[in-house]
Protein backbone atom coordinates (compact mmCIF):
# COMPACT_ATOMS: atom_id res chain seq x y z
CA UNK A 1 0.00 0.00 0.00
CA UNK A 2 2.78 2.11 0.93
CA UNK A 3 4.54 1.98 -2.68
CA UNK A 4 1.18 2.34 -4.49
CA UNK A 5 1.05 6.05 -2.69
CA UNK A 6 4.54 6.64 -3.27
CA UNK A 7 4.45 5.63 -6.59
CA UNK A 8 1.03 7.36 -7.53
CA UNK A 9 0.16 9.55 -5.03
CA UNK A 10 -3.35 9.89 -3.30
CA UNK A 11 -5.09 13.01 -4.69
CA UNK A 12 -2.18 15.10 -4.20
CA UNK A 13 -2.26 14.51 -0.50
CA UNK A 14 1.19 13.75 1.16
CA UNK A 15 0.29 14.33 4.25
CA UNK A 16 -1.22 10.34 4.30
CA UNK A 17 -0.20 7.77 6.36
CA UNK A 18 -0.29 4.69 7.04
CA UNK A 19 -0.30 3.10 10.14
CA UNK A 20 0.60 -0.87 11.27
CA UNK A 21 -0.53 -2.16 14.59
CA UNK A 22 0.73 -5.64 15.14
CA UNK A 23 2.65 -7.44 18.28
CA UNK A 24 6.75 -8.17 17.82
CA UNK A 25 9.66 -8.86 20.36
CA UNK A 26 11.07 -5.30 19.69
CA UNK A 27 15.12 -7.88 20.58
CA UNK A 28 14.89 -10.61 18.53
CA UNK A 29 16.04 -10.26 15.28
CA UNK A 30 12.30 -11.06 13.10
CA UNK A 31 11.04 -8.08 15.22
CA UNK A 32 14.27 -5.92 14.51
CA UNK A 33 13.83 -7.08 10.38
CA UNK A 34 9.82 -5.72 10.47
CA UNK A 35 11.31 -2.63 12.22
CA UNK A 36 13.87 -1.99 9.69
CA UNK A 37 10.93 -2.66 6.74
CA UNK A 38 8.35 -0.13 8.32
CA UNK A 39 11.24 2.27 8.23
CA UNK A 40 12.44 1.72 4.62
CA UNK A 41 9.10 1.63 2.79
CA UNK A 42 7.39 4.94 4.89
CA UNK A 43 4.85 3.47 7.60
CA UNK A 44 4.53 3.51 10.76
CA UNK A 45 4.65 0.57 13.06
CA UNK A 46 2.79 0.90 16.16
CA UNK A 47 3.96 -2.31 18.40
CA UNK A 48 0.52 -3.10 20.65
CA UNK A 49 2.22 -4.76 23.92
CA UNK A 50 0.57 -4.03 26.40
CA UNK A 51 1.19 -4.87 30.51
CA UNK A 52 -1.49 -7.15 30.91
CA UNK A 53 -0.14 -9.50 28.31
CA UNK A 54 4.13 -9.65 28.67
CA UNK A 55 4.76 -12.26 26.46
CA UNK A 56 8.01 -11.34 25.22
CA UNK A 57 8.52 -8.05 27.09
CA UNK A 58 11.18 -9.96 30.21
CA UNK A 59 13.88 -7.82 29.33
CA UNK A 60 16.30 -6.68 26.76
CA UNK A 61 19.15 -8.78 27.60
CA UNK A 62 20.43 -11.70 24.88
CA UNK A 63 19.66 -13.98 27.93
CA UNK A 64 16.32 -12.85 29.20
CA UNK A 65 15.20 -13.00 25.33
CA UNK A 66 16.67 -16.72 25.58
CA UNK A 67 15.39 -17.80 28.64
CA UNK A 68 11.40 -16.95 28.64
CA UNK A 69 10.55 -14.41 26.18
CA UNK A 70 8.32 -15.31 22.84
CA UNK A 71 9.67 -14.41 19.48
CA UNK A 72 8.00 -12.83 16.78
CA UNK A 73 5.81 -14.58 14.98
CA UNK A 74 6.64 -15.44 11.90
CA UNK A 75 6.13 -17.76 8.69
CA UNK A 76 7.96 -20.39 6.75
CA UNK A 77 6.60 -21.02 3.57
CA UNK A 78 7.19 -23.92 0.73
CA UNK A 79 6.65 -22.90 -2.69
CA UNK A 80 6.39 -25.65 -5.61
CA UNK A 81 4.60 -26.10 -8.99
CA UNK A 82 3.05 -23.38 -8.06
CA UNK A 83 1.21 -24.45 -4.93
CA UNK A 84 1.85 -23.45 -1.26
CA UNK A 85 2.06 -24.67 2.01
CA UNK A 86 2.34 -22.86 5.02
CA UNK A 87 3.87 -23.19 8.84
CA UNK A 88 3.29 -20.46 10.88
CA UNK A 89 4.64 -19.57 14.74
CA UNK A 90 2.38 -16.73 15.92
CA UNK A 91 5.15 -16.06 19.11
CA UNK A 92 4.24 -12.94 20.96
CA UNK A 93 1.00 -12.40 18.03
CA UNK A 94 -1.15 -14.83 19.91
CA UNK A 95 -1.56 -12.57 22.69
CA UNK A 96 -2.56 -9.71 20.62
CA UNK A 97 -6.32 -8.27 21.44
CA UNK A 98 -9.03 -6.74 19.95
CA UNK A 99 -8.90 -4.31 22.73
CA UNK A 100 -5.43 -3.82 21.78
CA UNK A 101 -6.15 -1.78 18.55
CA UNK A 102 -5.37 1.77 19.13
CA UNK A 103 -8.00 3.96 17.40
CA UNK A 104 -9.10 7.07 19.26
CA UNK A 105 -5.54 8.86 19.52
CA UNK A 106 -4.87 8.33 16.00
CA UNK A 107 -8.43 9.64 14.90
CA UNK A 108 -7.31 12.61 17.37
CA UNK A 109 -4.04 13.73 15.79
CA UNK A 110 -4.14 12.21 11.97
CA UNK A 111 -7.58 12.29 10.66
CA UNK A 112 -8.42 8.82 10.44
CA UNK A 113 -10.09 7.85 7.63
CA UNK A 114 -9.60 3.99 7.15
CA UNK A 115 -9.29 0.37 9.55
CA UNK A 116 -7.67 -2.90 7.76
CA UNK A 117 -7.90 -5.90 9.57
CA UNK A 118 -5.60 -8.92 8.41
CA UNK A 119 -5.59 -12.31 9.30
CA UNK A 120 -8.89 -13.08 11.42
CA UNK A 121 -8.11 -16.57 11.61
CA UNK A 122 -4.66 -16.09 12.78
CA UNK A 123 -5.28 -14.14 15.45
CA UNK A 124 -7.15 -15.83 18.41
CA UNK A 125 -8.01 -12.82 20.52
CA UNK A 126 -9.42 -11.38 17.67
CA UNK A 127 -12.64 -14.08 17.92
CA UNK A 128 -16.01 -14.05 19.72
CA UNK A 129 -16.80 -10.86 19.94
CA UNK A 130 -12.88 -9.34 20.48
CA UNK A 131 -12.55 -7.46 17.75
CA UNK A 132 -16.48 -6.92 16.89
CA UNK A 133 -16.32 -4.95 20.20
CA UNK A 134 -13.65 -2.80 19.12
CA UNK A 135 -14.77 -2.15 15.87
CA UNK A 136 -18.11 -1.02 17.06
CA UNK A 137 -16.28 1.21 19.69
CA UNK A 138 -14.79 3.36 16.21
CA UNK A 139 -17.99 3.20 14.30
CA UNK A 140 -19.76 4.68 17.10
CA UNK A 141 -16.84 7.27 17.77
CA UNK A 142 -16.59 8.03 13.60
CA UNK A 143 -19.24 6.49 11.36
CA UNK A 144 -17.69 8.06 8.18
CA UNK A 145 -14.65 5.75 8.89
CA UNK A 146 -14.60 2.33 6.70
CA UNK A 147 -13.37 -0.90 7.86
CA UNK A 148 -11.99 -3.86 5.81
CA UNK A 149 -11.21 -7.36 7.09
CA UNK A 150 -9.07 -9.93 5.30
CA UNK A 151 -9.76 -13.50 7.38
CA UNK A 152 -7.34 -15.31 5.86
CA UNK A 153 -7.17 -19.29 5.85
CA UNK A 154 -8.69 -20.92 8.68
CA UNK A 155 -5.98 -24.05 9.75
CA UNK A 156 -8.74 -25.56 12.37
CA UNK A 157 -11.15 -25.15 9.05
CA UNK A 158 -13.99 -24.10 11.67
CA UNK A 159 -14.58 -21.26 9.89
CA UNK A 160 -16.43 -19.34 13.04
CA UNK A 161 -14.80 -17.62 15.41
CA UNK A 162 -17.63 -15.38 15.86
CA UNK A 163 -16.42 -13.66 11.96
CA UNK A 164 -20.19 -13.65 10.63
CA UNK A 165 -20.79 -11.20 13.93
CA UNK A 166 -18.11 -8.97 13.38
CA UNK A 167 -19.59 -8.33 10.20
CA UNK A 168 -21.70 -6.15 11.21
CA UNK A 169 -19.40 -3.49 11.33
CA UNK A 170 -17.41 -4.29 8.49
CA UNK A 171 -17.62 -2.43 5.31
CA UNK A 172 -15.41 -4.76 2.90
CA UNK A 173 -15.01 -8.22 3.36
CA UNK A 174 -12.31 -9.15 0.76
CA UNK A 175 -10.91 -12.95 0.31
CA UNK A 176 -10.16 -15.64 -1.35
CA UNK A 177 -12.26 -18.39 -3.03
CA UNK A 178 -10.93 -20.80 -0.43
CA UNK A 179 -11.49 -19.07 1.97
CA UNK A 180 -15.51 -17.93 0.90
CA UNK A 181 -16.15 -21.91 0.42
CA UNK A 182 -14.81 -22.81 3.87
CA UNK A 183 -17.31 -20.02 5.38
CA UNK A 184 -20.00 -20.89 3.47
CA UNK A 185 -19.48 -24.29 3.91
CA UNK A 186 -19.77 -24.71 -0.12
CA UNK A 187 -20.22 -28.42 -1.87
CA UNK A 188 -19.74 -28.87 -5.37
CA UNK A 189 -22.76 -30.84 -5.54
CA UNK A 190 -24.78 -27.63 -4.50
CA UNK A 191 -27.50 -26.92 -7.24
CA UNK A 192 -26.27 -23.16 -7.11
CA UNK A 193 -22.96 -21.87 -8.75
CA UNK A 194 -20.54 -21.23 -6.18
CA UNK A 195 -20.54 -17.92 -6.37
CA UNK A 196 -24.48 -17.57 -6.94
CA UNK A 197 -24.36 -19.57 -3.26
CA UNK A 198 -21.78 -17.01 -1.88
CA UNK A 199 -23.80 -13.94 -2.70
CA UNK A 200 -26.81 -15.36 -1.57
CA UNK A 201 -24.95 -16.42 1.68
CA UNK A 202 -23.22 -12.94 2.34
CA UNK A 203 -26.64 -11.06 1.73
CA UNK A 204 -28.45 -12.87 4.32
CA UNK A 205 -25.92 -12.94 7.04
CA UNK A 206 -24.09 -9.48 6.42
CA UNK A 207 -26.42 -7.44 3.83
CA UNK A 208 -24.63 -4.29 4.41
CA UNK A 209 -21.17 -5.57 3.40
CA UNK A 210 -19.43 -5.36 0.20
CA UNK A 211 -18.30 -8.90 -0.32
CA UNK A 212 -14.86 -9.24 -2.68
CA UNK A 213 -13.61 -12.53 -3.57
CA UNK A 214 -10.72 -13.00 -5.64
CA UNK A 215 -10.11 -15.68 -8.14
CA UNK A 216 -6.84 -15.95 -8.63
CA UNK A 217 -6.10 -15.48 -12.72
CA UNK A 218 -9.90 -15.28 -13.47
CA UNK A 219 -10.33 -11.83 -11.61
CA UNK A 220 -12.35 -11.20 -8.61
CA UNK A 221 -16.45 -10.61 -8.11
CA UNK A 222 -18.14 -8.10 -6.09
CA UNK A 223 -21.27 -9.37 -4.64
CA UNK A 224 -23.59 -6.94 -2.86
CA UNK A 225 -27.65 -7.25 -2.22
CA UNK A 226 -27.60 -10.78 -3.66
CA UNK A 227 -25.71 -9.27 -7.16
CA UNK A 228 -22.57 -9.67 -8.69
CA UNK A 229 -20.16 -7.88 -10.72
CA UNK A 230 -16.98 -9.53 -11.80
CA UNK A 231 -13.36 -8.14 -13.42
CA UNK A 232 -11.68 -9.46 -15.33
CA UNK A 233 -7.36 -9.80 -15.03
CA UNK A 234 -4.21 -10.70 -17.45
CA UNK A 235 -3.00 -14.09 -17.24
CA UNK A 236 0.52 -14.28 -15.88
CA UNK A 237 2.98 -17.64 -15.74
CA UNK A 238 3.30 -16.83 -12.19
CA UNK A 239 6.62 -17.16 -10.67
CA UNK A 240 5.62 -16.76 -6.95
CA UNK A 241 2.19 -16.75 -6.02
CA UNK A 242 2.98 -16.04 -2.51
CA UNK A 243 1.33 -13.00 -1.08
CA UNK A 244 -0.96 -12.56 -4.11
CA UNK A 245 -4.18 -11.94 -2.14
CA UNK A 246 -2.20 -8.64 0.37
CA UNK A 247 -1.02 -7.46 -3.02
CA UNK A 248 -4.97 -7.30 -4.18
CA UNK A 249 -5.90 -5.84 -1.16
CA UNK A 250 -3.19 -3.65 -0.81
CA UNK A 251 -4.33 -2.20 -4.50
CA UNK A 252 -8.07 -2.40 -3.76
CA UNK A 253 -6.86 -0.23 -0.59
CA UNK A 254 -5.45 2.32 -2.38
CA UNK A 255 -8.19 2.73 -5.53
CA UNK A 256 -10.31 3.25 -2.29
CA UNK A 257 -8.96 5.51 -0.72
CA UNK A 258 -8.31 7.65 -3.49
CA UNK A 259 -12.39 7.43 -4.14
CA UNK A 260 -12.46 9.20 -0.51
CA UNK A 261 -10.01 11.47 -0.39
CA UNK A 262 -11.95 13.04 -4.03
CA UNK A 263 -15.44 12.59 -2.92
CA UNK A 264 -17.21 14.66 0.43
CA UNK A 265 -20.04 11.78 0.71
CA UNK A 266 -18.15 9.06 2.47
CA UNK A 267 -22.05 7.29 3.25
CA UNK A 268 -22.31 5.80 0.04
CA UNK A 269 -19.57 3.74 -1.79
CA UNK A 270 -20.48 3.97 -5.40
CA UNK A 271 -19.76 1.71 -8.10
CA UNK A 272 -17.30 3.34 -10.08
CA UNK A 273 -15.42 3.60 -6.48
CA UNK A 274 -15.53 -0.33 -6.25
CA UNK A 275 -14.89 -0.93 -9.59
CA UNK A 276 -11.77 1.48 -9.55
CA UNK A 277 -10.67 -0.64 -6.50
CA UNK A 278 -11.23 -3.69 -7.80
CA UNK A 279 -8.85 -2.83 -11.23
CA UNK A 280 -6.12 -1.72 -8.63
CA UNK A 281 -6.50 -4.95 -6.64
CA UNK A 282 -6.06 -7.34 -9.69
CA UNK A 283 -3.26 -5.00 -11.31
CA UNK A 284 -1.27 -4.99 -7.84
CA UNK A 285 -1.98 -9.20 -7.21
CA UNK A 286 -0.91 -9.61 -10.95
CA UNK A 287 2.56 -7.74 -10.18
CA UNK A 288 3.20 -9.65 -6.97
CA UNK A 289 2.44 -13.42 -8.73
CA UNK A 290 5.26 -11.96 -10.94
CA UNK A 291 8.28 -11.33 -8.26
CA UNK A 292 10.06 -13.84 -6.16
CA UNK A 293 8.99 -12.91 -2.58
CA UNK A 294 6.07 -11.75 -0.68
CA UNK A 295 6.54 -8.55 0.02
CA UNK A 296 8.53 -6.56 -2.76
CA UNK A 297 6.45 -4.12 -4.36
CA UNK A 298 6.57 -3.87 -8.47
CA UNK A 299 8.37 -0.84 -10.26
CA UNK A 300 5.95 2.12 -11.18
CA UNK A 301 6.17 1.33 -15.08
CA UNK A 302 5.40 -2.52 -14.29
CA UNK A 303 2.19 -1.49 -12.50
CA UNK A 304 1.47 0.62 -15.12
CA UNK A 305 1.56 -1.39 -18.03
CA UNK A 306 -0.05 -4.15 -15.99
CA UNK A 307 -3.14 -1.75 -15.03
CA UNK A 308 -3.39 -0.36 -18.46
CA UNK A 309 -3.84 -4.46 -19.93
CA UNK A 310 -6.56 -4.73 -17.15
CA UNK A 311 -8.38 -1.61 -18.26
CA UNK A 312 -8.50 -2.69 -21.82
CA UNK A 313 -9.91 -6.33 -20.64
CA UNK A 314 -12.66 -4.56 -18.67
CA UNK A 315 -13.40 -1.79 -21.18
CA UNK A 316 -12.67 0.62 -18.01
CA UNK A 317 -10.46 3.65 -20.12
CA UNK A 318 -11.76 6.31 -17.38
CA UNK A 319 -10.24 5.06 -14.62
CA UNK A 320 -7.59 6.71 -13.41
CA UNK A 321 -4.73 6.71 -10.54
CA UNK A 322 -6.50 8.60 -7.54
CA UNK A 323 -3.89 11.07 -7.97
CA UNK A 324 -5.34 12.07 -11.50
CA UNK A 325 -8.82 11.93 -10.50
CA UNK A 326 -11.00 15.12 -10.40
Amino acid sequence: LCSLINNFGINDDATFQVNFQTVINENDAYGKLLASHAKSHGFNLLNRRVSDYPSCFFGSSEESIISGGKSSGHCAVIVAKGERSFMTHLGCLEDFRGSHILDESINAHNDLKHVHVSGYFNIPGFWNGELKNKLAEIKKRNEAITISLVPQHDASENWDGGLLDVLEHVDFLILSEVEAKGIIKHTNSAAQSFLECAATFFHEKCPNTHVIVTLGSDGCVHAYEGAMEKVETVKKDPIDPTGAGDAFTAGFLYGFLGYMAQNKDKSVVKSHALKMSMLWGCASGCCCVMLDGASLPPEKEIMEKVLKDILTINEAEGVKPPSEER
